[in-house]
């Protein structure tokens, strides 16, 4: 049975007329249109910590999914910065969970129309890096490698930690009149969730 048929169904048991439908139907269009747009997100996978030489080590992948607003402001000319924010959490039984450390990994993203690259400059190195395609360049911010999390002592044997990261668009690094625009939608995130994982060797 389809959902329209299914609609049509509860209308005829409740003995509702047409158009006392209406707000009904209209209320799960609403629905299933957020819950698609919700769909698309940003998705972090294969995210990993590794001890080395007392060290916690983070490795992870970002799949980035720019939406129509992301991808038109970014080739009109407007620089993004993309941000990627890690936490290490202690766990407690009766008590929120306790902030152990937090790294931001920061990157601005921009097109040049004459030369029809993108532009990539880390700001925790200072390197910049050039790609050809888009895909490039996110791939190249997404791949989080043998990145220093935590030193080893500041871990307690006996306690439970948990790493957590998500990715987002800075929108205070947006140029003014951008800006003003972007704190009114939602089309300026990246709408990615916290993707959580244990802190283990």
């Amino acid at each position: 049975m389809t959902e329209r048929s299914t609609i049509a169904a509860w209308c005829k048991q409740l003995h509702f007329r047409p158009y006392a439908c209406l707000p009904l139907l209209l209320a799960l269009l609403c629905l299933f249109a957020a819950d698609q747009a919700w769909a698309r997100q940003t998705r972090i996978t294969d995210a990993r910590t590794l001890l080395v030489d007392n060290v916690y080590r983070l490795g992870a992948n970002v799949d980035f999914d720019f939406n129509d607003t992301l991808h038109d402001a970014l080739h009109n000319g407007v620089p993004l910065l993309i941000e990627l924010r890690i936490e290490v959490l202690r766990d407690r039984e009766w008590l929120w969970p306790e902030l152990i450390a937090e790294l931001r990994q920061r990157f601005k993203l921009e097109y040049h129309a004459l030369s029809r690259r993108y532009l990539v400059r880390n700001f925790s190195t200072g390197g910049q890096h050039t790609f050809s395609t888009l895909g490039d360049a996110l791939g190249y911010i997404g791949n989080v490698y043998d990145l220093p999390l935590i030193d080893a002592q500041l871990i307690q044997p006996d306690e439970k930690y948990f790493v957590r990261m998500r990715a987002d668009i800075d929108v205070e690094a947006l140029p003014t009149p951008v800006r003003l625009w972007a704190y009114l939608g939602s089309e300026w995130s990246l709408k990615s969730k916290w993707f959580q994982w244990p802190l283990q060797p």
